[in-house]
């Protein structure tokens, strides 16, 4: 794993938080809640359930974001990156540009062919009774989160006005598909799987010394399996053209921070209790770091959406959940409020490795959650904003459309 360094920012960039309510206690863990859901709820709600056959015909939450390249924030003379991202269709079209998330429930096997030989479980008596009694022999109900990046675009030698020619860049079409199952908030999104493959291109150097320095392509495949109870994770890890190496790292839980799969670092925000005064450290299981990586997530001051910058989020959230509640102005209230409100609220939040060195920072959008059991947006992820390494600019992840609800009928 030579190229460890470069995965990390890849991973980072793909990177799928988890949801954790914030609620920090002594040894520094945090407690999750399901702010996917429109009410409150500590489990697994069964309409989310994907292969309960009495719940037949519902929906993943599909959640579609287009990808926006800001090229102007960088300021890096020696070189640029430029994304392909005129295209309308952008995720069907020439050149497509989004991230895809689909989230569900299904039941998974502890004893079944994801799990690691040396933690299949064959008797329920190795399961803890309060577990055992929420499980169906070794099969237990969780979390499955499914992403798909994909991106168009080249590099180019030389100063942001250098022309593309064949002999000053490399052009790419880069992918990133992840699959994670982890369990429900009870269990604070514990991990129990997850899949990774990648096959992108990414900067090498502040300043190479010609085009072939400028970049470097990265494919690779990683499997983990996580024992029950989180303590030990076993994975494999297969470079393009390489061999597989098996790698197992215990003491997932001697961290000192709630531990998370690093494919589901958003998902995992979504259920934090956010605020400005918010802030918490979480481990996350990273193989390309060969394993364990700190990071930290803080709150900021709640905004509200642009009516006019933001349309096209407002757009997508109130085709799925529909229009929000405007206040009563009361019959004594005089004053004339002229600014333009959207009423959806959001709470931003930055992400970033709890290190001395910990690189850039990634800014996200929650939607707020005002009243947990009426919690109309569910704490969805509305924007997201990614420095590409080097002072190459920024990506930016917007909510486009949200395909399908969780847990509803399909039409």
């Amino acid at each position: 794993m030579k190229k460890t360094a470069k995965i990390i920012a890849v991973a980072a960039a793909c990177a799928c938080l988890l949801g954790a309510s914030g609620c920090a206690t002594a040894n520094n863990h945090i407690s999750v809640d399901s702010f996917w859901y429109i009410d409150s709820y500590e489990g697994i709600q069964r309409t989310s359930v994907l292969d309960d056959a009495e719940n037949a015909g519902r929906t993943p939450e599909v959640l579609l974001y287009e990808l926006k390249f800001d090229k102007e924030s960088g300021g890096n003379a020696a070189y640029y990156v430029e994304y392909f991202t005129d295209d309308t269709d952008f995720e069907n079209g020439e050149h497509p540009h989004y991230f895809k998330t689909t989230f569900y429930a299904m039941s998974f096997d502890w004893n079944g062919d994801l799990v690691n030989e040396d933690y299949r479980i064959s008797s329920t008596d190795e399961i803890p009774e309060e577990d055992r009694a929420r499980m169906n022999g070794t099969e237990e109900v969780v979390y499955v989160l499914e992403t798909e990046m994909r991106a168009d675009g080249q590099y180019v030698y030389g100063p942001s006005d250098t022309e593309p020619t064949a002999d000053n860049s490399v052009q790419f079409s880069d992918y990133i598909k992840t699959t994670t199952y982890f369990r429900s908030a009870r269990n604070t999104l514990e991990p129990v799987y997850s899949r990774q493959e990648v096959h992108t291109t990414t900067p090498a150097s502040l300043s190479p010394a010609s085009k072939d320095d400028m970049c470097t392509q990265i494919e690779y495949v990683y499997e983990v399996s996580y024992n029950f109870g989180c303590t030990e994770a076993t994975y494999t890890y297969t470079e393009e053209g390489g061999e597989s190496e098996e790698h197992t790292v215990s003491g997932l839980q001697d961290t000192g921070y709630t531990m998370f799969d690093n494919n589901s670092l958003y998902t995992a925000i979504r259920g934090m209790s956010l605020s400005d005064s918010f802030s918490a450290t979480i481990s996350l299981f990273i193989p390309a770091n060969f394993g364990i990586l700190n990071a930290s997530v803080t709150g900021g001051a709640q905004g509200e959406l642009s009516p006019t910058d933001d349309a096209d989020i407002i757009s997508a959230l109130t085709a799925a959940y529909g229009e929000p509640e405007v206040p009563d102005s009361g019959e004594d209230d005089n004053t004339e409020d002229e600014t333009a409100h959207s009423y959806i609220y959001y709470n931003p939040v930055s992400i970033t490795a709890a290190s001395t060195l910990h690189g850039t920072t990634q800014t996200a959008w929650f939607a707020a959650v005002s009243d947990e059991d009426n919690n109309t947006y569910r704490a969805t992820m509305l924007r997201l904003a990614v420095p590409i390494s080097y002072g190459l600019g920024t990506m930016e992840y917007r909510l486009s459309e949200v395909v399908s609800v969780l847990g509803e009928l399909a039409q």
